[in-house]
């Protein structure tokens, strides 16, 4: 394994449309491990993360994360459908969400998904914004980005916020459960539009 090749690839503003700001390759399902590199890495743009949220896709990690000097860091595992996901939560709710490449894939495959990210300006960009406070916060913004003005749709969206929000009933700190609940639905919803568009042209 070539040690010098790139492992983090940021896409500088998000685009309206996407709910992904990039990707990561680990060298392992080690969380612990992992972690330490990757948080310094975005460090000029996330000083202070609070949270990892992580889909649950083999990973071994703790329930939190000391670095040396540093405060603990909780890590949240999560259910969803959408391909291995982290995400970074500053303590101010801004965000990062980063694709993962899976550590056994091949160098070049791996460059070559880094590469798929799209880089709109140099270095680290500022992550994500400010988060909703509950998940009938989070239904309602992703029902007004939808722009359908269906109550039955509206209805749909905050219920399935619910769903996603009962596996973190647990979690220590609550206030960052909003941010998970939205990137689980927003790419629920995302996939829902992509089925669709694709059935369309069948």
């Amino acid at each position: 394994m070539n040690d010098t090749l790139p492992r983090l690839r940021l896409t500088g503003r998000r685009a309206p449309s996407e709910h992904i700001d990039g990707a990561w390759w680990p060298t392992s399902k080690r969380l612990a491990d992992e972690l330490p590199a990757l948080m310094a890495a975005v460090s000029d743009a996330m000083p202070h993360i609070a949270m990892v949220g992580y889909r649950r896709d083999g990973w071994i990690a703790p329930s939190s994360l000391t670095l040396d000097g540093a405060h603990p860091v909780e890590l949240l595992e999560f259910v969803s459908s959408e391909p291995p996901t982290v995400i970074l939560i500053g303590e101010d709710g801004h965000h990062l969400t980063l694709r993962v490449i899976d550590p056994d894939t091949d160098e070049g495959q791996a460059q070559r998904s880094l590469a798929e990210i799209p880089r709109r300006t140099a270095g680290i960009p500022p992550a994500g914004g400010v988060h909703a406070r509950s998940v009938h916060e989070v239904a309602k913004k992703l029902a007004e980005h939808e722009g359908r003005n269906d109550p039955a749709r509206d209805a749909q969206i905050l219920q399935w916020c619910e769903d996603a929000a009962v596996q973190f009933d647990e979690a220590r700190i609550q206030t960052f459960v909003p941010i998970l609940v939205e990137h689980i639905v927003n790419n629920r919803i995302h996939e829902e539009h992509h089925s669709a568009t694709w059935s369309s042209r069948r």
